[in-house]
């Protein structure tokens, strides 16, 4: 357990308890349901002098703040804050460490001993989905200082939508393929024909080193809907085709490439710098050795 402080929530195991506390109530579980949830999933460490205390301290204390203290929980936490096991890992820190960590002790339980405040509401998360259809390619105007400062403001770059990614704590955002191409005017979707796409995982020198490494093209645009710039984006049909990259669910962490709209293009400017030159047999068309991306369809 990383600790940083005296505080109850200056270390990464109480911090963690609250905000897992938070986060299952804002995605419509009950409060009896979340503790329930919390108990079992924590049952490895209900014997451990040190997180089996701190365990039943964070959560009672969350649940107070909450209005929602159950009085097993109570119960649980002034048993530990008896006992005071937890204390002893202080000792080593110091006598000055020690008294800050037994204040905040005493705090607590002054707190759980006294009246809780009425409960407090719990604003359901509202998750955002990206309406774009899978296949649909989008001209991307760049307008950014970077983009002046290499020489590509008021140009264009093409990206299309392959697939979808889980953003937290649950958007459901754009999975795409850029196109190995900048161009001063907005293209048409036959001008696409033939361009391979833009590699995101790493620079070309990694391939020359290592000519059996995989390639990635899958980008994720994370952001919900006020920050995607629609102003800088025109759409310009739709490409079906067999490599859309199939959704693997809430729980899954792909691993993907990524930015936030705010900083794609200084990530995507300096991927297209580092590949523009490179004539190497690693692009799409040339190479169907690619970590989880099939030949486009339509020779695009």
């Amino acid at each position: 357990m990383g600790a940083w402080g005296t505080s109850l929530y200056a270390n990464d195991y109480a911090s963690d308890i609250r905000g897992d506390y938070v986060d299952m109530l804002r995605r419509g579980k009950t409060n009896d349901e979340v503790v329930k949830i919390l108990t079992h999933d924590n049952q490895g460490v209900m014997d451990d002098d040190e997180e089996g205390a701190l365990f039943w301290f964070a959560l009672a204390d969350t649940l107070w703040n909450y209005g929602r203290l159950q009085d097993s929980v109570k119960e649980k936490a002034l048993y530990f804050l008896e006992l005071n096991k937890e204390s002893e890992r202080w000792r080593d820190a110091g006598q000055k460490q020690l008294e800050a960590w037994q204040k905040t002790l005493d705090k607590l339980k002054k707190k759980l001993l006294s009246e809780q405040p009425p409960e407090k509401k719990v604003s359901p998360y509202r998750f955002y989905k990206n309406p774009w259809q899978l296949g649909d390619v989008y001209a991307y105007q760049f307008s950014s200082d970077y983009s002046k400062e290499q020489g590509y403001f008021g140009q264009y770059i093409v990206f299309r939508k392959v697939g979808e990614d889980v953003e937290w704590p649950g958007h459901i955002i754009p999975t795409v393929h850029f196109y190995k191409r900048i161009t001063p005017d907005i293209p048409a979707l036959d001008d696409l024909h033939n361009t391979p796409l833009l590699p995101q995982n790493h620079y070309p020198a990694l391939f020359i080193k290592k000519p059996e490494a995989e390639i990635e093209y899958a980008f994720n645009l994370y952001g919900t809907n006020r920050a995607v710039p629609k102003d800088r984006l025109t759409l310009l049909g739709n490409i079906p085709g067999d490599d859309f990259l199939p959704f693997l669910g809430l729980d899954f962490y792909t691993g993907y490439q990524g930015s936030i709209w705010k900083f794609i293009e200084v990530n995507i400017i300096n991927q297209f710098n580092a590949w523009k030159d490179d004539d190497a047999p690693h692009n799409v068309l040339r190479d169907a050795r690619v970590s989880g991306v099939r030949m486009p369809s339509k020779g695009v």
